[in-house]
């Protein structure tokens, strides 16, 4: 494999059809990574994320990327990191499954494809009891889900999260109660992650802080994201009546 240098970065991007939203972050230079070819072509790539999160793309008939793949989980069960592999194909699946054997565990995602019409046309929360606030360096301090934990592992470090992503959250008595963060962002896209404290379900929280979230991403010209386990019947349930729609399949592997 070729390691693609960060000038061919513009061009990958207009060549890849359809990707995770970390691989568009990577391409824009938000987020650390890497990304290897196995030719100029750009038949087969492979994307890294400084956290341990790749993907894989194009024609998994190629074998020059297998070495490369096996390299990195190998290395990632020597330094007892992180290895999550994202796959968009049943071919890249046989593949995967073929190359690492049963050291692997397969989950079942789906990822959603926005149409603002059906957001335009559904019913908002309309008043919120509680106050919004954009996700600050203190309020990160205070949350429950999303800290500097979080946003270390996948912005690298809270000081760009906090430059390049951005979040919202409902307070309550200066306590917060649902939050809706960018857990990736491109210049293009960014994916939404929830988080709704559990002494407060059930009272449309997730909804009003996604839209709040929608919100800003339709005024900043970026397309929102929206996955989740293909199990979670509330996720897909919240995500399609905000206009979330078309879900596909993909598969995620992690060590066993």
């Amino acid at each position: 494999m070729i390691k693609v240098s960060e000038d061919q970065y513009p061009i990958i991007k207009q060549f890849i059809s359809t990707a995770p939203t970390f691989v568009y972050s990577i391409l824009d230079q938000i987020i650390e990574g890497t990304v290897y070819m196995d030719t100029v072509a750009y038949q087969t790539l492979l994307f890294h994320t400084k956290s341990g999160i790749y993907y894989v793309y194009g024609d998994a008939s190629k074998t020059s990327i297998d070495h490369q793949l096996v390299y990195c989980f190998q290395q990632a069960i020597k330094q007892k990191k992180r290895f999550t592999l994202f796959s968009y194909s049943e071919q890249w699946n046989i593949k995967i499954e073929q190359l690492l054997n049963d050291q692997l565990r397969k989950l079942e995602r789906y990822t959603f494809t926005f149409d603002e019409t059906i957001y335009n046309h559904q019913e908002k929360r309309g008043e919120r009891h509680y106050e919004v606030k954009s996700i600050t360096d203190h309020l990160i301090n205070n949350s429950l889900e999303f800290d500097q934990t979080y946003y270390e592992e996948y912005w690298d470090a809270t000081s760009n999260f906090l430059e390049n992503g951005f979040g919202f959250c409902l307070v309550h008595k200066e306590q917060i109660i649902s939050e809706a963060v960018s857990i990736f962002k491109s210049n293009e896209y960014a994916e939404i992650d929830i988080m709704t404290d559990s002494n407060f379900r059930g009272q449309g929280l997730a909804s009003s802080i996604a839209e709040t979230f929608i919100d800003h991403c339709l005024a900043n010209q970026l397309t929102p994201c929206w996955d989740c386990d293909i199990s979670n019947t509330a996720s897909i349930h919240l995500g399609t009546k905000l206009g979330f729609t078309t879900p596909q399949k993909y598969a995620i592997y992690t060590k066993r």
